[in-house]
């Protein structure tokens, strides 16, 4: 299609889709303003004749007050003027007063004297028996002896809609006397409405709305908050209908009034778019009569010339033609630029020729010079061209006899018809290959093979350097390495064995010296407990070096395994949080944890993860000056989790930066030889990374930060060791031997009713240091060191807790372990591994209840004995929800359905306070916005009753508490959470830190 006919195309689609969519548009908008104008007319009449009916209301409200609180009406309820009705209620008086009705009750609310007239017949109307026992049973109206009611609106009666309004009856001068009630009425009848309509000019009607019909009311469009229309109908071009709702006394819909009008102004917007509409397409057709125009004059007609110009130049096919344009506009500077363009292009393709003479010579200088031989070879033919002075040395013969020959008789013969560039696609091929020289030798050689483009004809350079002396060191070397890796592999089985060794007496060194500080071996003297302190602390120091040294001596000497399990990133954070929050606190230190939404889930060894953690978030700490900041970052990159540490602190130079991971290294500089270390830390870290198939590196600036980041696989294709999974068979079969009997330690001042604990060790010192520290912390012990007679004994000693070593001759520990989980009578007793060897993953999934690692911390094992017999104390810990919305009650049961809590619930204050004297829950979580009786109020009953007032309560309210709020609750609850905000965890952290207090109470107070 030519350039004309497309211009023209668009034009018309163009015009034709602005047109309509102005047409639309324009239309739409002007539509919904005159919408927007007609509906506000709408509700303007509404509301008018709604403020027309309140005015008559309120002419009912003006005649009860006056007559209210007229002497002579207070004299007449009291019976002390017996013609009030002949001479001031007529049917005149009535008329001229425009009400139906005039009723008076006593203080009782007994209709004491009722006043009826038919205004249409102008003659008194007797008041029906069914419209006064109606409005007597509207306790509404009536005011009290002391109270006064005054009440206006409307009521549908048995008689139809009555507008009404009562007073209390009093003294003109004294308003507290009240000794009845004076109801005004006047019914919503053709004669009134006619006086509305006369009053607004428009059409009105009032419909009484029974209950059936209110439902359909209500099912009518949603009740505008702005204008108060229910619904809008519009009968035709001309008629509209609005309708609203009008409430009776007590709130309820009681009339339906409509209000019928003309529709102008939408008459006026339907005219003012359809001029609109015309305006547009005379515009619109003007206006492309223009463009179209002077389209073709200036443009389309110059852009014909330029069209046959370039299709002349390319029929010539020389770049020496120009184009011809006449004018003084785009056109001509476009056909000027085209011109500059093909001289431009006849002058580079000038220089091109000469250029690519220039390079082939320089080409064949290179060949010549390069010190790795290097032949020319045609990419069709694989005829060898030009050879340099290098490859003829290596090959061992003159250019002219390699000159001619195929390259496959010199260079790869095996690869015949199997060429990388050729053959296989390739445009580069580096790999070592073989040469055959003069002499037939087989030469091995590196060679490099890239494709070059020489006067429109392909060629390949392959350029190849001899590699027979560096095949001879590599020999050497890798005869070296064999023996570097033989020695390395006998230091770490050295250090494994050695390291090992030593924690057995260090167990005893440590614990003993412990038990010696308490004094349970007696009394010391100063320069006594100098030196046992002494000799701790440096055990302690000499395990931790030992554990580091172990740790790496298992990584080199490939015996350190992976316990992999799939749990969350952020859980371990809080842990390692937790452990470090104490560490940075002391200086002052903030650290930021952030963990990237995507990142849920890792599979790693959990131990090895926090221990990278740890090693990097305290070194951190230890570089970090006072009142520092460090953050660590978690983000998911495809198939990696990547973790990172960085801080503000003292920096790395780059020569420390070399030197970082090396064994047994710290940076040697003024700022750092202050703090102590192994410098096995991070050497250890970037070992249990790699063991993780991860990498870590570092970025540093002096004296400003460092970053250590690292990256974990997600996925499992780590190696972990097989669990066992072997029981033992039969073991009540094995005989008990009368020369080991289990020895019965007893704590001093021994009541007989002390917890029982089982030791289960085969070294008689670590044996006895467990004996030892169990009986000075108030247990009863009974040891074994032998796996059968342990499983004998938990059946028939029924211990509260049992100490497990796993190295034991004979039965080992996880098959004790095992064997008390298999057995109903023993698998509920706590079973604590102590052991030297790091298998927590097996203990802890065959069921122990702790995994303790040789020397065992006496504070760290009494503390976990404690929390086991303090979480046995007491099995039950009752929660009372108390909420009057149903859903929120749902809602926290489900919260707490997983927990080891009862949930009791109530539904309201009284309820509550009931339960809580019956059933003595151990916290309640209270509302306190509530019906009748409020939480305000449980709290005060509560905390008034002596069996209930220590029982602890955590506020959870939508309400925003006041500081009068704060004060009354002051020193009545234990926690408050706000609706909406409060999460599962923090509602069970809430209880489970009041179960948990409250169990160190009960401890406190035995």
């Amino acid at each position: 299609m030519k350039i004309r006919s497309k211009t023209l195309a668009i034009l018309g689609i163009t015009f034709f889709c602005m047109f309509a969519l102005l047409t639309i548009t324009t239309g739409q908008i002007i539509e919904s303003g005159f919408n927007h104008l007609e509906v506000e007319e709408i509700t303007r009449n509404v509301e008018r004749v709604n403020a027309t009916i309140d005015s008559r209301i309120d002419h009912l409200v003006i005649l009860a007050n006056d007559w209210g609180h007229w002497d002579d009406s207070y004299y007449f309820l009291l019976g002390e003027d017996e013609d009030y009705v002949y001479n001031n209620l007529d049917i005149n008086s009535m008329t001229n007063l425009q009400v139906d009705m005039m009723l008076y009750y006593d203080a009782t609310g007994e209709l004491y004297s009722a006043v009826g007239t038919d205004l249409d017949a102008h003659e008194e109307k007797e008041v029906s028996t069914s419209v006064l026992d109606y409005l007597g049973s509207n306790e509404i109206l009536f005011s009290g002896p002391s109270e006064p009611v005054y009440v206006k609106g409307i009521i549908n009666t048995p008689e139809g809609t009555l507008l009404i309004a009562s007073n209390p009856i009093t003294q003109s001068i004294d308003y507290e006397t009240i000794v009845g009630t004076l109801v005004v009425g006047r019914y919503v009848d053709e004669a009134l409405i006619a006086e509305l309509q006369d009053t607004t000019k428009l059409h009105i009607v009032l419909e009484e709305i029974g209950p059936d019909e209110l439902i359909q009311k209500n099912e009518m469009a949603t009740l505008s908050q702005e204008n108060s229309i229910l619904n809008i109908e519009y009968v035709n071009d001309d008629a509209v209908i609005g309708t609203t709702l009008l409430n009776d006394i007590n709130g309820d819909n009681a009339v339906s009034l409509k209000v019928e009008m003309t529709r102008e102004i939408y008459q006026q917007g339907q005219s003012v778019i359809a001029y609109l509409f015309y305006a547009i397409l005379f515009l619109g057709i003007v206006y492309g009569i223009v463009l179209i125009f002077s389209l073709e004059n200036y443009v389309l007609s110059r852009l014909s010339v330029l069209s046959r110009n370039l299709t002349a130049i390319t029929k010539d096919g020389t770049l020496s033609s120009r184009v011809k344009m006449d004018g003084n506009d785009e056109l001509y500077d476009l056909s000027e630029n085209i011109n500059y363009m093909l001289e431009t292009l006849e002058n580079k393709e000038n220089k091109i020729q000469q250029a690519e003479q220039i390079s082939r010579k320089r080409m064949e200088s290179i060949v010549e010079n390069i010190i790795s031989g290097v032949l020319v070879i045609d990419e069709q033919t694989h005829q060898i061209t030009d050879v340099n002075p290098v490859a003829e040395e290596i090959i061992g013969l003159p250019r002219n006899k390699i000159v001619g020959n195929l390259c496959h008789e010199f260079v790869c013969p095996a690869e015949k018809g199997k060429c990388p560039i050729s053959d296989l696609g390739k445009t580069v091929n580096r790999s070592e290959r073989i040469l055959i020289n003069a002499k037939g030798e087989k030469i091995p050689i590196l060679k490099s093979v890239a494709t070059v483009a020489l006067s429109d004809k392909k060629y390949l350079i392959e350029s190849f350097v001899d590699l027979s002396k560096i095949k001879e060191a590599e020999n050497e070397i890798i005869q070296a390495k064999i023996v570097a890796e033989s020695a390395n592999r006998a230091k770490s089985d050295f250090l494994a064995t050695m390291s090992h060794e030593l924690r057995t007496p260090l167990n005893s060194i440590i614990g003993f010296s412990d038990l010696i500080l308490e004094g349970n071996a007696g009394e010391l003297t100063d320069p006594q407990s100098r030196y046992i302190t002494n000799i701790s602390t440096s055990g302690k120091h000499l395990l931790s070096l030992i554990n580091n040294v172990l740790d790496l001596s298992k990584i080199e000497a490939g015996k350190m395994e992976l316990y992999l399990e799939e749990f969350p990133v952020e859980e371990t954070l809080i842990e390692v949080k937790q452990l470090m929050t104490t560490l940075a606190n002391k200086k002052g230190i903030t650290v930021n944890y952030n963990v990237d939404q995507p990142v849920t889930m890792i599979c790693a060894d959990k131990i090895k993860l926090k221990q990278i953690l740890y090693n990097l978030i305290s070194n951190a700490i230890k570089f970090t000056p006072q009142h520092g900041t460090i953050d660590v970052n978690v983000e998911a990159l495809e198939n990696i989790v990547r973790f990172s540490v960085k801080d503000n602190g003292i920096g790395i130079s780059e020569e420390g930066l070399a030197r970082l991971f090396q064994p047994f290294t710290q940076l040697d500089s003024a700022a750092n030889r202050q703090y102590e270390g192994s410098g096995l830390g991070l050497t250890l870290v970037k070992r249990f990374v790699e063991l993780h198939k991860g990498r870590i590196w570092v970025e540093s600036e002096p004296g400003k930060s460092t970053t250590f980041t690292f990256e974990l696989p997600l996925d499992e294709n780590i190696d972990s060791p097989d669990k066992r999974d072997n029981a033992p068979e039969n073991v009540d079969s094995i005989p008990d031997s009368p020369d080991d009997a289990p020895a019965h330690i007893i704590p001093e001042n021994s009541t007989g009713d002390e917890a029982l604990i089982l030791v289960v060790e085969d070294d008689e010192t670590s044996r006895e240091l467990l004996e030892e520290t169990l009986k000075y912390a108030g247990y009863r012990v009974i040891s074994t060191s032998k796996g059968e007679e342990a499983i004998k004994l938990a059946e028939n000693m029924n211990p509260f807790a049992i100490t497990l070593d796993v190295m034991m001759p004979g039965m080992d520990g996880w098959d004790v372990l095992k064997e008390l989980k298999r057995k109903e009578s023993t698998r509920h007793i706590p079973v604590v591994i102590t052991t030297m060897l790091d298998d927590r993953k097996i203990g802890t999934e065959l069921g122990a209840e702790e995994h303790f690692i040789k020397p065992v911390e006496k504070e760290i094992l009494i503390a976990t004995l404690e929390k086991i017999r303090s979480y046995n104390s007491k099995s039950s810990f009752r929660v009372l929800v108390v909420d009057d919305e149903k859903i929120a009650v749902e809602m926290m049961e489900e919260m707490l359905k997983d927990t080891n809590y009862d949930v009791l619930t109530a539904y309201g204050g009284q309820e509550a306070i009931v339960t809580a004297l019956n059933d003595h829950p151990d916290v309640i979580v209270l509302d306190l916005m509530m019906p009748n009786v409020t939480g305000y109020d449980v709290i005060k009953a509560l905390k008034e009753n002596k069996g209930t007032k220590d029982i602890p309560i955590i506020i959870c309210t939508a309400r925003h508490l006041e500081r009068e709020d704060e004060e009354a609750l002051k020193g009545q609850i234990s926690g408050f959470m706000q609706k909406g905000e409060f999460s599962k965890e923090k509602l069970i952290s809430c209880i489970r830190n009041l179960h948990k207090n409250g169990n160190q109470n009960d401890s406190d107070n035995t």
